[in-house]
């Protein structure tokens, strides 16, 4: 995957509702900085300058976020409807989304749980990073959990490393690049949370591969381009294989399926019991109250 330019959007899923976007690595979804002029924003409105919303600040509502560094699969909602819809499926918890990365060092483990508190790192000079509970200045830290799983181990520019799939359960900011550093595993690349020390490669090997959305009207199911093979990258050479992509995706795409239809049967089962009372015209009303407050975020200030 090249770097970004302005004419180079790569496109992974396009409906009348939402468009999927490959976003590059080192750009930014959105920017007010005058001498910031190519961010994904900008990229969209130069591909599809008829779709822009003039009722917002930017022209598209993102349905999440990518950190500068991070590439991959990334969800514009092209209308509040769609935004609307997209925000119902992350509330209820039925987006899956997965993660590939190198990280340093053989993880032993071929699969673990990460579940670290992360805060806010009020430290001077470290105030742009997250912590982990315990750590002098942490503030806030709230229970997060991660997923790992071991794909390959080889070598980047004759280091150990190892390729995982990382999940994220919660949605802390940086969540997936603390909790690799946490476990003694830092992303490839990630200057960051090396301790400053990871300058070489040309960028943080972390990249949104797979994610799911069901909205109601439609699934939303893409995988962005594995960057981390050999052929795109030679300094990255696999030795020996634990587990394939191909067979880890398919059990997040029955996990993902079992989870809405358990979440169809319940609310089937709500509105045969107590469609219309009073605790269901409150719990309605707070959600109207959510969702509206959470598109009012990408309105004009």
């Amino acid at each position: 995957m090249e770097p970004g330019t302005i004419d180079n959007l790569s496109i992974l899923y396009q409906s009348s509702d939402f468009i999927v976007v490959n976003k590059h690595w080192d750009l930014r979804i959105d920017s007010k900085m005058w001498y910031e002029t190519l961010t994904l924003q900008s990229q969209l409105k130069h591909r599809f300058p008829e779709l822009a919303d003039p009722d917002t600040y930017y022209g598209f509502r993102f349905c999440h976020q990518l950190d500068f560094s991070t590439s991959g699969a990334l969800c514009v909602a092209l209308n509040k409807a769609a935004a609307g819809s997209a925000y119902k499926c992350f509330k209820e918890r039925l987006v899956t989304k997965a993660y590939l990365a190198l990280v340093r060092g053989h993880v032993s483990q071929s699969r673990m749980s990460i579940c670290y508190a992360i805060g806010k790192n009020t430290t001077e000079g470290m105030t742009h990073m997250m912590c982990i509970e315990g750590t002098e200045g942490c503030e806030n830290p709230k229970p997060c959990q991660s997923e790992l799983i071991v794909l390959e181990h080889g070598s980047y520019s004759g280091d150990p490393v190892t390729k995982v799939l990382l999940q994220p359960l919660t949605g802390r900011t940086h969540q997936l690049r603390v909790h690799c550093s946490a476990i003694g595993h830092p992303i490839v690349g990630d200057f960051t949370y090396s301790h400053r020390q990871d300058s070489n490669p040309y960028r943080m090997m972390l990249h949104a591969y797979y994610l799911r959305i069901p909205t109601g009207k439609e699934l939303i199911e893409v995988c962005a381009p594995d960057p981390f093979v050999t052929a795109m990258d030679s300094n990255w050479v696999p030795q020996h294989v634990t587990q394939r992509l191909e067979d880890i995706i398919q059990e997040l795409k029955d996990k993902g399926t079992h989870k809405e239809e358990e979440e169809e049967e319940s609310q089937e089962a709500a509105r045969e019991e107590g469609a219309g009372g009073e605790g269901s015209r409150e719990e309605l009303e707070e959600q109207r109250a959510q969702c509206e407050q959470w598109l009012a975020e990408w309105a004009l200030e």
